[in-house]
């Protein structure tokens, strides 16, 4: 039977020839395979069967000369033997040996015993002894410790008990009561590979060359003097993973790194296991990969890959690549070791097959890697779990998984525990993260998958890792589990759960004393230790005040909602009324007609069988007003079809050309309805713009289904924005001082003039200006003084503000700070207040010292519901009786005192803002634990949240 390449087959006895005992070489074997028995007979006019024998024959007389000398090695037609032919030297036989050892018995040993632990290689040598006395402990596994105390020695946690007998050359510090805990373990960060500030010659978070990049490391570009170091150290994170951007489907190997600076100014001296012993500690390595949205950018230069298709594909061949790579080097060592077993000088001819762009990647699938997988939706989580069962790898954690939630079932089908390491409450700016739900990290502990909080540096700002945690507990994950969610399951993901992310006899000794309980809004530590080596200056502590041990959390009781609509009732038992000043609000039609304790309006109302309402302590407060967002003009901003559009910063600055708001809003939006259910009534947003002039803010009802509803539209024109600084320049202005020119002379033409500008330069309409700088901040001031002395104008932005406190009172100059805590991520913001325990307050409390009105501005959209906790943050860290910001103080900044920056209380707006719109809160909205219950405006009555 012919066969499938059209020649003729091997007759079947030769084929079994072939197969016996010493083998043809293989050669020979190509060689018997690839002749065209057919053509041979032809051409020479020869039977079939004569000409096959003599074609056999031919054959193997070729043969014999090369299958001769093999046999007489037998099996070993790839060996030699000198002096016949030279091989591979003895040294690169023993080194490919010394690879093979490696590779076969790395990782085999197991954890150290971490109570026999005595010593921490990365600790000074001369490191003095610490006592900790009085502490109430978490330890980062869900145990509390009350009234006890901790040893810290040669950098390890050596006793943790009461009444600990100090070694006489101890330091002892009496903690006072307050809360001890590990250190922070932020399992995705790219902080010293995207350092503050932020400029192109220190961006090395991706190598965006090529997606499939296995053989890069952040080892190598990790920068020790990142000023983000100190800032997120402050916040008690400890402990780093950092990795590579996701930029790429392979992005890299990624280290982790302690966050103690080092005098030798050695990244690889900060590492986590340095120094370790690896007879006795696994030294795990960590790599980095992406699906999904990020990697398809490749297409938009005209490479693979486009589509999700396209990045299966490339890495499925890029594991296949390093499966071959094994499958040589476990050829070889197989050869090597039964050579090296024998006592003749007989080496191999080729070098230990290896290759450094697939050495990470062969590591991943002999098990010595731990993975970690950029992966939002459900979809792409399943694509991985797929790859992971054909190529027979473990995911380590499964990182933003913001759909993870719905597909409990699919994650337990891997082999391995995988973890998720996803954000608190971070979704909505692109396609992939609007399936996310602020109650994922509770429904993933509840379905048993092990929950990791993360910030993905500088995403978020690391430094704030504890309250991502009471953020989850505000959406249900227990306390304890979600402190866990930021200290021991990730030291676990990380193979790291020996070592850190717990405060146990044995463990490292980074340690964190916190002012309040960590869960608490504006919780900060008062010192942090690494390695056993304080951080911060010390600092006296004072005894924990008992309202601020917080050990427990409970949520507040909820009272029985009334039914929805309705618009005359009672409502008793206020615990704080920022609306007006009574704890007893009577509402008859939709409006407040009396706040009053006095019993005989009560009765009147109670003849009438008016529903009373108990608020069982908690708030009233006027709804919440969001500026300096893009709600309602934008949904997802990676999808432009979702949103208003940009507007160019070649547009025309005619004033008659200046672009509204209003004209492009889309309302009843699912970012709208979350901002609502965070008690934010009114929202204020821009067009979004790359133009010095952004254009007029609309101010609108935030729940309205668009702006024909029947006051939807509260202003048209609330506002002009302008915008000045780094990323304002263009072709038209591409300088800040041109800029500055411009804005002179387009006032100066226009003060007298019937438009925009010129309403803005005579005070009729509130004049914003988004700047950060405070050299240009200075340069406004000036403007306003010289130019527009009657503009009603505010900042916007505001990072160096407080540098200019003084001048902005006197000149009248109101600020709005977006975002409330600013960080040195760029370098007009390099002089920001970052805040306990680095600096003596933020922005806010200098500017509220020296009497400038303050405003908070909603820095991502995603996060307009957290409006609350933003102004009660202030009010919970103020760092002095001097400093102080009162909660009313707080409370005005989201609320009246944007009214008045707006003009939105002046004659004729007194309606639109009435305080018969209000909303009920459990309790106060400083407390993590406090929500919304109902909302009740005048046309409307009450609507539940």
């Amino acid at each position: 039977m012919p066969s499938q390449n059209g020649y003729n087959s091997i007759p079947e006895n030769d084929e079994q020839q072939a197969q016996q005992g010493e083998q043809l070489p293989s050669t020979v074997i190509s060689r018997i395979k690839q002749f065209d028995y057919k053509t041979y007979a032809r051409k020479h006019r020869l039977p079939v069967v004569v000409s096959t024998v003599i074609a056999l024959f031919i054959i193997l007389l070729m043969g014999l000369a090369t299958w001769l000398p093999d046999i007489k090695h037998k099996e070993t037609t790839h060996l030699i033997q000198p002096p016949i032919t030279p091989g591979i030297s003895s040294s690169a036989f023993k080194q490919g040996l010394a690879k093979c050892q490696q590779i076969h018995s790395h990782y085999k040993a197991s954890y150290t015993n971490t109570q026999k632990r005595t010593l921490n290689p990365r600790a000074p040598q001369d490191i003095q002894p610490i006592v900790l006395r009085n502490a109430v402990i978490w330890d980062g596994q869900g145990e509390i410790l009350n009234h006890v105390d901790i040893l810290m020695s040669n950098g390890v946690i050596s006793q943790v008990k009461q009444n600990i007998q100090a070694p006489v050359s101890a330091k002892i510090i009496d903690v006072g009561g307050h809360i001890v805990s590990p250190g922070i373990v932020d399992m995705h960060t790219h902080l010293g590979v995207m350092s503050w500030p932020n400029l192109s010659g220190t961006s090395d978070t991706n190598e965006k060359t090529d997606p499939i990049t296995p053989f890069v490391r952040t080892l190598d570009a990790f920068n020790p003097s990142d000023k983000a170091i100190r800032i997120v150290a402050s916040g008690g994170i400890t402990t780093a993973l950092v990795l590579p951007g996701s930029g790429n489907i392979i992005g890299g190997e990624a280290f982790a790194f302690k966050l103690r600076p080092m005098d030798t100014l050695s990244n690889q001296d900060m590492l986590v296991q340095n120094g370790i012993d690896e007879e006795q500690e696994k030294k795990w390595r960590y790599m980095k990969m992406a699906c999904g949205e990020n990697p398809k950018s490749y297409g938009r230069a005209g490479r693979m890959p486009s589509t999700r298709l396209g990045e299966a594909y490339l890495l499925r061949q890029a594991l296949a690549d390093a499966k071959k790579l094994i499958e040589a080097q476990e050829d070889w060592c197989s050869a090597a070791e039964n050579l090296s077993s024998t006592e003749n000088d007989i080496y191999l001819d080729s070098h230990f097959p290896e290759d450094i762009k697939l050495e990470s990647l062969t590591a991943l699938l002999r098990g010595h890697v731990k993975l970690n997988i950029h992966c939002y939706e459900t979809h792409d989580i399943e694509a991985m779990l797929r790859h992971a069962e054909e190529f027979n790898f473990n995911i380590s954690a499964f990182h933003h998984a913001l759909e993870a939630y719905k597909i409990p079932e699919i994650l337990k089908r891997a082999h391995n525990n995988i973890t998720i390491a996803t954000f608190a409450d971070h979704w909505g700016y692109k396609k992939e993260a609007f399936g996310a739900s602020p109650r994922a990290p509770k429904y993933l502990y509840e379905a048993g998958i092990p929950v990791a909080l993360k910030s993905d540096h500088p995403v978020l700002n690391s430094q704030h890792m504890a309250f991502e945690a009471a953020k989850a507990t505000h959406y249900g994950l227990p306390p304890q589990e979600a402190f866990k969610s930021i200290t021991s399951v990730p030291a676990n993901a990380l193979g790291l759960g020996h070592r850190v992310g717990s405060l146990k006899v044995g463990y490292d000794a980074d340690v964190v004393i916190w002012d309040r309980s960590p869960l608490a809004l504006g919780a900060a530590p008062l010192q942090v230790f690494v390695d056993g080596v304080p951080l911060f200056d010390e600092k006296p502590i004072t005894p924990i005040k008992k309202d601020l041990q917080q050990n427990t959390f409970t949520q507040k009781n909820i009272p029985k909602l009334p039914r929805e609509g309705l618009r005359d009732f009672i409502l008793t038992n206020v615990g704080s009324n920022y609306v007006s000043e009574s704890k007893t609000v009577i509402v008859q039609g939709g409006k407040i007609v009396c706040s009053t304790e006095e019993e005989n309006y009560r009765s009147m109302f109670v003849q009438n069988n008016v529903e009373i309402i108990d608020a069982q302590g908690g708030y009233i407060l006027p709804g919440l007003i969001a500026v300096g967002s893009k709600l309602g003009l934008v949904e997802m901003p990676s999808e432009g079809s979702t949103g208003d559009g940009i507007v160019p910063p070649s547009f025309s600055q005619n004033p008659k050309s200046v672009v509204e708001a209003a004209d492009g809003l889309k309302l009843g939006t699912r970012k709208l309805e979350e901002a609502y259910r965070g008690g934010i009534l009114t929202t204020i947003s821009s067009p979004i713009s790359r133009n010095i002039v952004i254009g007029v803010s609309a101010a609108f009802k935030t729940n309205a289904d668009s702006i024909l509803s029947n006051g939807a539209l509260m202003s048209s024109a609330a506002a002009l924005h302008l915008q000045i600084g780094h990323l304002a320049k263009s072709e038209s202005f591409p300088t800040v001082s041109s800029q500055i020119a411009f804005l002179r002379q387009i006032f100066t033409d226009n003060i007298h003039a019937n438009n925009r500008y010129g309403e803005a330069a005579r005070g009729e309409l509130p004049l914003i200006i988004m700047v950060n700088n405070k050299d240009e901040i200075a340069s406004i001031i000036q403007l306003k003084e010289k130019v527009i002395p009657k503009a009603r104008l505010a900042i916007m932005g505001g990072a160096e503000a407080h540098l200019l406190a003084p001048h902005l009172a006197a000149a009248n100059i109101a600020v709005i700070l977006r975002p409330h805590l600013c960080t040195p991520e760029n370098f007009d913001s390099s002089h920001c207040l970052t805040g306990l325990p680095l600096t003596n307050g933020t922005a806010a409390h200098i500017l509220h010292y020296h009497g400038v009105k303050i405003g908070l501005g909603v820095s991502n959209d995603g996060w307009a519901r957290n409006l609350a906790w933003d102004s009660g943050w202030l009010a919970a860290t103020s760092p002095s009786e001097e400093l102080k910001i009162s909660e009313i103080d707080a409370i005005k900044f989201v609320t009246t005192n944007l009214q008045e920056i707006f003009g939105l209380r002046e004659e004729g707006n007194e309606e639109q803002l009435s305080s018969s719109n209000f909303v009920l809160w459990s309790g106060s909205p400083m407390d993590m634990q406090s929500r919304p219950l109902f909302v009740h405006t005048q046309e409307n009555g009450i609507q539940h949240i």
